[in-house]
């Protein structure tokens, strides 16, 4: 989304008053953001910013002075829903900066002093609940390379409300483009948008905002990276502060040594989102047994970068290995965890300087926890449940000092009173005291006078606009004492004060105030007092996070019937019985068909062939989706498994295009083929569905035959290699590794049955008729395509023996399409 314009003063007849003249000075400063301008009980937005946010908003656009001939617009909301407002705002893509009364209006002088407090973009929101629990807003500050061959760009990303902050160089736009898919960025800062691959990302990313700050990458002395130092003083700019806690450890931009999944594997194998919508089944979706926000978070975060180290996936499949063998220890920590908030969102709101007082209540009662959590972890035996006891911290001290200060159940803003326990400090009690005794007083006052005047009806009442008053009715007034202060007539009488009452009111009333600035006040420093400890409750975060999923693993696993997967460094993948976790839970129980499959050195490639709708694609999935599992610490669907570390996923399953690129169906399918290619390595694990399809069959096939060939003999990969082209399975007798498998079908009548089991051997006919049948095309359709078939079938019988006996003369060549020699193959691909 492009920035908002500046604003521009339209004519008017009407000479601006100092408050307009305030607004436009703030304006000045913020020329790509909506304005609130706080006055009184609403935000307020004049000019160009009221044109822009009204229809967004959906509140009616205004003017001041109406009677001028170039009215000014405006609109505004109350400040106590600006959450649902800026939810609009956002949701659209603007930034919009708040701008506070930063003095008590009832005491300025002149105009009240304002100023923009922060500055709320679609990736910096300091609110929860502004932002889904499960998702992160990520800001992305990408600063062109340095110049040296490996550093195409440097790279900074920062949640701000995970309080988490990741920095590191990317070597091109394609792993630029790669990274940005696994964080989907809110926003991108950027110096300038004068370069060619900032239209490239646009066009990845539409709802994407571009900020363009090019003051902030100039060279500086700071040891950070120009887009590290670039986000830090965004931040300041934003969020008026720079030193948070995001800053004390940032993580690389890609965890060393973890597997590899690139945004179109993560996509066709639906890891996090569904194809079908965002409530959609996702392997995500169906694990997701997690109790707490950080929890669900991680989770994520652990199936999109799965582990590459042997030895920590061990670590995780021991604890969840253990939480399944011991039903007690699972249990109560599970009881322990349940009831935990947000406590990594609750930390950064503080460490903002936005928390509330039911916010620090929050953590208190968090931080209360984390002592029985630490003894019930320590219980386990499993190494990495042993180092999270040792590492949490359950801050005594500050849980002593949040437990002493703050009520049991704290108000959501400061204006309401009622933060800290009486005893906390004397001052507090005193003004407290004197408050309740206010109203044994008020009581003792209008007995009194009752019976001294003989008026029954008199009535001592309290309004925000006349504070305390004596009120009498008509029939009364002609015994009104003659010391009573007349104040205001009401419809059926008088309401008067007395110099005792005048007198009490403003003690009462002094004492609330001074309750109230003292209360804020403390509030202030204790939230501070938190705000310090912020790393070490971020780190709390994480752990409680890591702990959440590694016993969400057991759950499932003991839900699902999953096994212990066997982790090796090198050697075969081998999976009994595997099922897809995904489409099980979508089936009535009982009803999926397990399928085993090896990829072995003797087999590293398969080549399965089959009709469509047998289930080629869910057995190339499900394998590896359990793959995934296990690297991430999961167990596994399947009878049992051997899964050897696999560096990355690839596929190219299903047929999309990029119309508004100028992108075929076919062209991203070659597109997709080439990155495969370029990147895997003989510890990757490929799926490819269907290749060729898109061009003409003899164009199809070549293409299919020579990267079967490239992938198999070039590459090494461990591959699965599904195809309608039948004249791919001639190539298990000349490639030494590559085994036919075929999806079983079987013919009954006029009907076929899908087994949707998966055995050696191939299948020789694609049944798209009959699934063209189960569809439910006009018979006549049918039968035609059945004459049509039998004629071609018979015409190229001939061919295909000639063929057969051409690859019996050739055995290592593909002699029919007159193919180069493999080393020219590799040559030609390679220029």
């Amino acid at each position: 989304m492009e920035a908002l314009p500046t604003t521009t003063l339209p004519k008017s007849d009407v000479p601006l008053t100092p408050m307009l003249v305030q607004y436009l000075e703030l304006k000045r400063n913020y020329p790509d953001s909506i304005l609130f301008y706080r006055m009184g009980d609403f935000y307020e937005m004049f000019f160009d910013d009221a044109l822009a946010a009204a229809p967004v908003l959906e509140v009616q656009l205004t003017s001041r002075d109406r009677s001028a001939a170039n009215p000014i617009p405006m609109c505004g909301v109350p400040y106590h829903a600006v959450t649902q407002y800026l939810t609009k705002l956002l949701a659209k893509g603007f930034k919009v900066a708040i701008c506070e009364q930063m003095e008590d209006p009832t005491t300025a002088k002149g105009i009240v002093r304002r100023d923009v407090v922060r500055v709320v973009t679609p990736a910096l929101i300091g609110d929860p609940d502004l932002v889904p629990e499960e998702t992160k807003n990520w800001l992305a500050c990408v600063h062109p390379g340095s110049g040296e061959p490996a550093c195409f760009a440097e790279v900074s990303l920062l949640d701000l409300l995970g309080g988490e902050v990741k920095s590191g160089v990317v070597n091109s736009l394609r792993e630029l483009i790669d990274l940005l898919s696994r964080s989907v960025p809110k926003e991108l800062l950027i110096a300038s948008g004068d370069v060619s691959w900032i239209k490239d990302l646009q066009n990845e990313y539409p709802q994407m905002i571009v900020t363009k700050r090019p003051v902030y990458f100039e060279e500086r002395k700071s040891k950070d990276s120009k887009s590290l130092g670039a986000l830090k003083l965004y931040l300041s700019e934003t969020q008026k502060r720079a030193d948070l806690p995001h800053w004390k450890h940032p993580l690389p931009l890609n965890e060393a040594m973890s597997m590899v999944l690139d945004p179109t594997t993560t996509s066709s194998l639906e890891i996090i989102r569904s194809n079908s919508g965002i409530d959609g089944p996702s392997l995500f979706r169906v694990l997701d047994f997690t109790l707490t926000p950080m929890g669900r978070r991680t989770l994520k975060e652990w199936l999109m970068a799965p582990l590459g180290s042997l030895s920590a996936i061990q670590g995780r499949h021991e604890v969840v290995g253990e939480f399944l063998a011991k039903t007690s220890l699972a249990d109560s920590v599970r009881e322990t965890l349940s009831p935990i908030r947000d406590l990594e969102r609750l930390t950064t709101k503080t460490a903002l300087g936005l928390a509330m007082p039911k916010d620090l209540v929050a953590i208190r009662e968090i931080l209360k926890r984390l002592p029985d959590l630490k003894e019930r972890v320590r219980k386990g035996k499993a190494k990495r449940l042993k180092q999270i006891s040792e590492t949490l911290d359950t801050l005594t001290e500050l849980t002593q000092k949040l437990e002493v200060a703050l009520e049991d159940v704290a108000p959501a803003t400061l204006r309401d009173g009622g933060i800290f326990r009486s005893e906390f400090h004397p001052e507090i009690k005193e003004y407290r005291e004197l408050s309740h005794d206010a109203k044994s007083t008020i009581a003792g006052i209008e007995s009194r006078e009752k019976a001294r005047t003989g008026i029954p009806s008199l009535k001592l009442k309290y309004s925000r606009v006349f504070g305390y008053t004596i009120e009498i009715t008509k029939n009364y007034l002609s015994k009104v004492p003659p010391e009573y202060i007349r104040k205001q007539t009401i419809a059926n009488g008088e309401r008067f004060i007395t110099e005792e009452i005048k007198k009490f009111e403003e003690k009462v009333v002094s004492a609330e105030y001074k309750l109230k600035t003292l209360e804020e006040s403390l509030f202030l420093r204790i939230r501070e007092t938190v705000a310090a400890q912020a790393p070490i409750l971020l780190k709390n975060a994480k752990l409680i996070g890591e702990l959440d999923v590694l016993l969400n693993f057991a759950e499932a696993a003991k839900d699902r019937g999953y096994c212990k997967p066997k982790m090796l460094s090198h050697g075969a993948l081998t999976i009994v019985d595997g099922r897809h976790p995904v489409v099980e839970t979508l089936l009535p129980t009982g009803k999926f068909v397990p399928n085993s499959m090896s990829l072995t050195e003797e087999s590293r490639t398969l080549l399965i062939t089959g009709p469509n709708m047998g289930g080629k694609s869910t057995i190339m999935r499900q394998a590896a989706l359990i793959a995934i599992m296990a690297h991430a610490g999961s167990f596994v669907p399947a009878a049992s498994a051997t899964i050897p570390l696999i560096d990355a996923i690839y596929t190219r399953i299903g047929s999309s295009d990029d119309l508004a690129r100028g992108r075929s169906t076919f062209m991203v399918e070659m597109t997709e083929v080439a990155q495969i290619v370029e990147r895997a390595t003989p510890r990757s694990l490929i799926l490819i569905d269907e290749i060729g399809r898109g061009t003409s069959t003899y164009d199809g096939l070549s293409l299919a035959w020579s990267l079967l060939e490239f992938i198999h003999n070039d590459v090494k990969a461990k591959t699965l290699f599904a195809t309608h082209f039948h004249e791919l399975t001639l190539l298990e007798k000349s490639l030494p590794g590559l085994r036919n498998v075929n999806v079983l079908v079987e013919k009954w009548k006029d009907e076929i049955i899908f087994l949707y089991r998966l055995a050696p051997g191939i299948c020789n006919q694609s049944y798209g008729i009959e699934v063209a049948k189960l569809a439910g095309l006009p018979k006549k359709v049918l039968v035609r395509a059945r004459d049509l078939l039998s004629c071609l079938e018979t015409q190229s019988q001939r061919g295909t023996r000639a063929r057969n006996r051409a690859l019996e003369i050739h055995d290592n060549q593909m002699a029919f399409f007159d193919a180069p020699k493999p080393s020219e193959s590799r040559t030609e691909l390679e220029t």
